[in-house]
C-alpha cells in the first residue's frame, strides 16, 4: 500500500513534535502508536518516531502485542500519563519483556491518545535506555503538550479528559 503524500506530511510533522518532546524529557526514544485505517495506521506499528544517537529504532517491529501490554491497559483505563523511573525494579504495571530486552528500555513514560469517546486510539511513548530516570511533572506536562499537538493533527479532539 503507498503511503499519500499528506499521510507522509503528517507524519513528518508527528516525528516533528517527537523530536522536541524527546529534546524536552532527555529521552532516549520517543514512538507514537495510533490507530488510524483510513492512513494505514495501526497500534501494532510505530507511526512516527525519533531516536537519540545510537539508540535502536522500533520501526516495523509489530512482534510486541501492544493493546494486551499491562501499561497499555492501564494507560486506557486510567486515561492519564504513566511514569516508570525504574523499569528494572519490579514495575507495575510491568512492561512488555521485549521491550526491557530488545529495545534496552530502563525507564518509560507513557502518553494516552483518546478519542471523542474516550477510547484509547493510541499513545506516545518516551523510553531511557541509559539506567533508571527520574521522572517529573515537568516531563509529565510536556508529554501532556505533545498529546495535545499530535490530537490536533490528527484529529482526536482534547486530550484534557483525564481521570
Amino acid at each position: 500500500m503507498a503511503i499519500s503524500p499528506d499521510t507522509a506530511q503528517l507524519a513528518h510533522s508527528l516525528d516533528a513534535i517527537l523530536v522536541k518532546l524527546l529534546a524536552e524529557v532527555h529521552g532516549s526514544r520517543a514512538t507514537l502508536r495510533l490507530d488510524d485505517p483510513a492512513r494505514g495506521w495501526q497500534v501494532a506499528f510505530v507511526c512516527a518516531e525519533a531516536l537519540s544517537p545510537g539508540v535502536a529504532s522500533m520501526r516495523g517491529d509489530g512482534s510486541i502485542n501492544q493493546r494486551a501490554a499491562s501499561t497499555a491497559q492501564w494507560i486506557g483505563t486510567n486515561k492519564r500519563n504513566l511514569l516508570q523511573p525504574d523499569l528494572l525494579d519490579n514495575p507495575q504495571p510491568a512492561p512488555p519483556a521485549a521491550l526491557l530486552q530488545a529495545y534496552g528500555a530502563k525507564a518509560q513514560m507513557l502518553g494516552p491518545l483518546l478519542d471523542d469517546t474516550g477510547y484509547l486510539a493510541g499513545w506516545i511513548s518516551i523510553h531511557y535506555v541509559d539506567g533508571p530516570h527520574a521522572l517529573s511533572q515537568l516531563d509529565s506536562a510536556a508529554m501532556d503538550r505533545a498529546r495535545a499537538q499530535v490530537a490536533h493533527l490528527v484529529g482526536l479532539g482534547d486530550q484534557g479528559r483525564e481521570a
